[in-house]
């Protein structure tokens, strides 16, 4: 076998859903436009760490010198349990933070990389890397309207990660068919968020408005979940009858499947801390929680 076989088997067998290579070359021109275009449009809404480091974000050999593949690996966390029907959080915040979790999935193949004398460096949303581009380049996925990659047999519930590494890796090619175009994400957006062509204007965003903003929300905002929010997921028929994770982490916790919305109106730091440890939604802390009730639908 050669490394890029057995590095896609032990992805596979560390729990990762899908694994792809594409070469460590520039970012596509079209792609910085486009991305420059969303930002000068204002989407980012108070995201201003988006229009940071321009250049590493256009080349990975600016993360990691000498750099000749980028790994991109999808990590499924779908699961049927929902937790509490009155203080919702978006699935991905069910279980652990995943940033912890995948990064230690992702060591074994850090280390496989080492043992042949190649550098690599490990990417989980804490780098300035464009994760949707390049799981698209190495076919990892395809885009659906709604701008997630969609990982054929798994969905769109997935976390993306990525190993930038100076191994020269046999390159993948993308995916060359894609979303069924149903529009139902677009339809379906509680913000009117989705503008079409992958492109999200975060200011209309529920997720981003109930996880990213501070202060007060908008005047009419009508969030329909405490954290998060996971609309376009759930009516999206490429997450029909998709498989539930096998990463027992990202499974309900079971001190949110009877949490109610009086709890967190009255929950104080040190139960906040309790209930959340290493979890997603300590980056919305108590005060975005308990600011979040109050543009809650109540129906």
């Amino acid at each position: 076998m050669t490394l890029k076989e057995d590095l896609k088997q032990l992805a596979l067998e560390s729990g990762f859903s899908a694994f792809g290579v594409a070469e460590a070359a520039p970012v596509d021109a079209s792609w910085v436009s486009s991305y420059r275009e969303w930002l000068g449009e204002g989407n980012n809404a108070g995201m201003d760490y988006l229009e940071k480091y321009p250049d590493l974000r256009s080349d990975p050999s600016h993360l990691l010198p000498g750099a000749r593949s980028v790994i991109s690996l999808a990590l499924n966390y779908y699961h049927a349990a929902e937790g509490s029907a009155e203080a919702s959080l978006a699935m991905y915040a069910h279980g652990d933070d995943y940033h912890e979790v995948a990064r230690a999935m992702m060591r074994p193949l850090t280390e496989l990389l080492a043992a042949h004398g190649y550098g690599a460096r490990i990417c989980v949303d804490t780098a300035p890397v464009r994760e949707r581009y390049w799981a698209l380049k190495s076919g990892v996925g395809f885009a659906g309207r709604n701008g997630l990659v969609i990982v054929p047999g798994v969905g769109s519930f997935c976390f993306l990660c990525e190993i930038i590494t100076d191994a020269p890796l046999e390159p993948d090619k993308p995916i060359e068919y894609g979303c069924m175009g149903c529009d139902r994400c677009i339809y379906s957006c509680p913000g009117k968020a989705i503008t079409g062509g992958g492109k999200i204007d975060a200011r209309r965003c529920h997720s981003y408005l109930s996880i990213e903003h501070k202060g007060e929300l908008p005047a009419g905002t009508d969030l329909k979940m405490l954290y998060g929010c996971d609309e376009c997921q759930r009516v999206c028929p490429h997450n029909r009858d998709v498989p539930e994770t096998d990463v027992m982490e990202f499974h309900l916790r079971d001190s949110l499947r009877t949490l109610t919305l009086e709890q967190v109106r009255c929950m104080t730091r040190e139960e906040f801390s309790t209930i959340f440890r290493h979890s997603a939604v300590k980056r919305a802390k108590l005060e975005g929680l308990q600011r979040n009730l109050r543009y809650m639908d109540k129906g």
